[in-house]
C-alpha cells in the first residue's frame, strides 16, 4: 500500500451553521456523533447475533470453546477447515463480482483517506469474517465488528452529504462506537481512536467520539448485555512491592511484542506466496487449527471464553504452556492465510497466558488476586507492546474488568512494554497494516495535522441520495 497525502484540509472556523447563527460547528458534530454511536453498537449486534446463530446451528452451543468440545474429533478438525474454505470462497467469488480486490479499511479512511468505506467490498469482508470466525479460526472477530459499525458510519456520512474532512471524523466516531460495544470500554475506545488511528489527541475533536463510544455503549446495556467483559477476582490496593512483579511483566511482553509481529509479518509474505488461490490458502489454515484443537479445544475462537477461564478458574502451568503455544501457531496460521478479523483479541489472550506463566514460574503464586493481577497486567502489557498505545491498553484491561486498581499496576506496565517492544521494533501491528512505514516521519506527520475535520461547519442536506449515486459522483 502506498498512501500519498495529497492535500491539505482547511481548518475548522468558528462560523454559522444551518442549524443556529453563531453556533460552534463542534455543537451538531456531537449530535450526529450519538447517532453514531447507536448505529455502532446496533451493527456489532447484528454480526454478534449473526455469528452466534451459526455456532448454535451446528453445535447447539454459543461460545466456540464449548461448541469444539461437544464435537467429535473428526468434525472439530472438518469445521475449520471447511469455514476456511467457504471465507475463501466467499472473499474470491465476491472479489469477481464486484471487480474491486478490496477498499480502504476504516483506518485508512480516516487517516490518508477521505472518510468513505465503499460498500461492496466492505459487505464482502464482512460476510467472509463472519464465515471464518463462526467455524471456529483463531481470529478476531472483533475486528471486522469495528469495521462494520465504521462502514455504517460511513454510509450515514454519505447518505447526508457531509464534508471529506467531516466524513473522516465521522468514520473516526464509527470505529470508537464499534469498539465500545464490542468491549464495552467506550474510554479505552476512544484511546484507540486518539492514539492509534488519529496518532495523537486532540480534545476539542475527540469529544464527539467520546460521545460516540459512550452512547454506543448505553445502547448495548440498555438492549443487549450489561456488565464487564469479563468476571475478575478483585484486585486489592497496589502497593511499592507490587511494581517489581508488574515490572517484570511489562519487560517480558516488551521482549515478546516484537517477536510476535514479526511472526506474524513474515509468515503472512511466505505463506501467501505458497498458496495463491484464496480458498485453499484459508482453507489449509483452518485445517492446521483444526488439527491443533485436537489437542486443546481452547484453540477455536477469538478467546473470549480462554480469557475468562483464565481469570475464574485455576490452570496448571502445562496447561497455560499448551494452551500459549498452540493459540500462538494458530493465529499466526490465520493471520498468514489473510482471514479477515483482527489480532487485538488473540493478543489479550496470548498477553494474559505470559503473565500466567511468568507469575506461576517466576513469582509467588499465592492468593487468587494475584493471578488475576498477572494475568491482566500481561494482556495490557503485550498489547501495549504491540499496539504502541500504553494508555489504551491500560483503560482496556480495567474497563473489561471495572477492576480499578489494576490500573495503577498496568499503567507502568503497559509503558514499560510499549518503550521496549518500540525500542525493538519501530512498527506497531497497526502502522504496518496501514503502510505508513513507506511514508515516513515526516508524511505521518502531515496525516496526523490533518486528520481531524478542520473544514468549514457541518451540513446536513434535506434529502437524501442513495449510496450508489454518491459513489458514481465520486469515481466521476
Amino acid at each position: 500500500m502506498n498512501f500519498k497525502i495529497s492535500k491539505k484540509y482547511p481548518r475548522l472556523e468558528h462560523s454559522e451553521t444551518p442549524f443556529s447563527p453563531g453556533l460552534d460547528p463542534m455543537v451538531p458534530m456531537l449530535l450526529v456523533a450519538a447517532a453514531v454511536g447507536v448505529i455502532g453498537s446496533l451493527a456489532v449486534e447484528l454480526f454478534r447475533t449473526a455469528m452466534y446463530m451459526i455456532v448454535n446451528f451446528y453445535a447447539s452451543q454459543e461460545h466456540l470453546v464449548a461448541a469444539a468440545r461437544s464435537l467429535p474429533l473428526w468434525a472439530r478438525v472438518a469445521t475449520p477447515a471447511g469455514a476456511g474454505v467457504i471465507c475463501g470462497l466467499a472473499m474470491w467469488a465476491g472479489h469477481r463480482w464486484i471487480r474491486r480486490p478490496r477498499g480502504p479499511e476504516y483506518m485508512e479512511a480516516v487517516h490518508v483517506g477521505d472518510g468513505v468505506l465503499p460498500l461492496g467490498p466492505n459487505l464482502v469482508r464482512t460476510g467472509s469474517s463472519l464465515l471464518g470466525v463462526s467455524g471456529g479460526i483463531t481470529i478476531g472477530r472483533e475486528g471486522t465488528m469495528i469495521q462494520f459499525a465504521s462502514l455504517a458510519s460511513s454510509l450515514l456520512g454519505r447518505i447526508f452529504h457531509a464534508d471529506e474532512s467531516h466524513r473522516r471524523l465521522i468514520v473516526a466516531c464509527g470505529a470508537a462506537a464499534g469498539f465500545a460495544a464490542a468491549y464495552r470500554a467506550p474510554i479505552a475506545g476512544t484511546l484507540f481512536v486518539a492514539e492509534i488511528i488519529l496518532g495523537g489527541l486532540a480534545l476539542r475533536e475527540i469529544s464527539a467520539v467520546l460521545v460516540a463510544a459512550v452512547i454506543s455503549l448505553l445502547t448495548t446495556q440498555a438492549f443487549f448485555a450489561s456488565g464487564p467483559l469479563y468476571i475478575a477476582h478483585a484486585v486489592p490496593r497496589i502497593g511499592f512491592n507490587d511494581l517489581f512483579d508488574v515490572t517484570l511483566v511489562g519487560v517480558a511482553a516488551g521482549l515478546f511484542g516484537p517477536v510476535f509481529l514479526w511472526l506474524l509479518h513474515t509468515s503472512n509474505r511466505r505463506y501467501q506466496a505458497l498458496f495463491t488461490f484464496l480458498p485453499v490458502r484459508m482453507g489449509v489454515a483452518g485445517l492446521a487449527i483444526g488439527l491443533l484443537s485436537v489437542v486443546r479445544p481452547e484453540v477455536w475462537g477469538n478467546g473470549v471464553s480462554v480469557m475468562q477461564s483464565f481469570l475464574s478458574t485455576h490452570w496448571a502451568l502445562s496447561a497455560v504452556m499448551s494452551v500459549f503455544l498452540l493459540r500462538l501457531i494458530a493465529v499466526t496460521f490465520a493471520s498468514a492465510a489473510g482471514i479477515p478479523g483482527g489480532v487485538l483479541t488473540p493478543t489479550l489472550v496470548t498477553g494474559a497466558a505470559l503473565g500466567l506463566l511468568i507469575g506461576q514460574t517466576m513469582l509467588i503464586p499465592s492468593a487468587d488476586h494475584s493471578q488475576t493481577l498477572w494475568i491482566l497486567v500481561g494482556a495490557g502489557s503485550l498489547l501495549a507492546a504491540t499496539t504502541h498505545a500504553p494508555a489504551m491498553s491500560a483503560l482496556m484491561v480495567f474497563e473489561t474488568t471495572h477492576n480499578y486498581h489494576v490500573v495503577l499496576a498496568a499503567l507502568p506496565a503497559c509503558v514499560i512494554a510499549s518503550v521496549v517492544g518500540s525500542l525493538l521494533r519501530h512498527q506497531s501491528v497497526y502502522t504496518e497494516a496501514l503502510g505508513l512505514e513507506e511514508h515516513g516521519p515526516a508524511a505521518s506527520a502531515a496525516a496526523r495535522r490533518t486528520i481531524l475535520p478542520k473544514a468549514r461547519p457541518f451540513h446536513l442536506r434535506s434529502s437524501i441520495v442513495a449510496v450508489n449515486d454518491v459513489e458514481e459522483k465520486r469515481a466521476a
